[in-house]
C-alpha cells in the first residue's frame, strides 16, 4: 500500500509541474527592434489607434533564460542601425527557450527601456516561438508616439499595435517590417 501511495504521489507531482521540457528542443533566441525615425502620417498609411491597456503579465514567466549582453550575435547589426539615417535601436537581447506546439508555447515579455511617458514604455509586448514543421513566430507589440502635430501633453500619446505571424528557419536572420519599426531576429537551435 505505500509504494502505491508513493507512486500516486509522485505521478500528482509530476502533473502539477507545468510545462516540462522533456524531449523539447531549446533554440536562442535573438532579436534587434529598432524605430523609424518618421511620423505615422509621414508613412502615407492610417491606422487605428489600439489600446493601450493589454494584459501582458501571461507572458511574464515561462521557462526561458536571459542570454548576457556579452554573447549577443547580432550586436553588428545593432551598430549598424546606430548609424543609419532615420533608423535608433530600442530593443536588442536575447533569451534561451524550449519550443512547444503553437498552442503549448508560452510568450516572452519584452519591453523597451525608453520610456515615452514615466512608466510608459515606448515598445512593448509579447515574442511566441513555437514549432510544428517550421519554427513560427508570433508578435503582439504596441508602439507608443506623441500625436505628429500636436502639442505634448502628459499622457498624451497614439498607440499603435503590430501583430505579425511568421514561419521561419532556424540559422537565418529574418527581417520582419512595418512602417514605423522593423525586427530582426535570429533562432538557432542550442547544442
Amino acid at each position: 500500500m505505500k509504494i502505491n501511495t508513493r507512486l500516486a504521489a509522485l505521478l500528482l507531482g509530476l502533473l502539477l509541474v507545468p510545462q516540462v521540457s522533456i524531449g523539447a528542443t531549446w533554440y536562442t533566441i535573438e532579436l534587434v527592434l529598432f524605430t523609424r525615425n518618421t511620423t505615422p502620417a509621414a508613412s502615407g498609411e492610417v491606422w487605428s489607434q489600439a489600446s493601450g491597456d493589454l494584459d501582458w503579465d501571461s507572458s511574464r514567466s515561462g521557462n526561458y533564460a536571459l542570454v548576457p549582453g556579452g554573447s549577443l550575435r547580432l550586436s553588428g547589426i545593432e551598430q549598424a542601425l546606430k548609424q543609419a539615417a532615420g533608423l535608433t535601436p530600442v530593443i536588442h537581447t536575447a533569451w534561451q527557450q524550449p519550443a512547444y506546439s503553437r498552442n503549448a508555447a508560452t510568450p516572452f515579455y519584452l519591453k523597451s527601456d525608453r520610456e515615452i511617458a514615466p512608466g510608459t514604455p515606448l515598445i512593448e509586448g509579447m515574442v511566441k516561438v513555437s514549432v510544428s514543421r517550421y519554427l513560427h513566430v508570433d508578435l503582439d507589440l504596441l508602439m507608443r508616439g506623441a500625436p505628429a502635430g500636436a502639442a505634448r501633453l502628459p499622457g498624451g500619446f497614439q498607440t499603435f499595435r503590430f501583430t505579425e505571424q511568421r514561419r521561419m528557419r532556424s540559422g537565418e536572420v529574418h527581417y520582419i517590417d512595418h512602417p514605423l519599426m522593423g525586427m530582426l531576429i535570429l533562432i538557432t537551435p542550442l547544442g
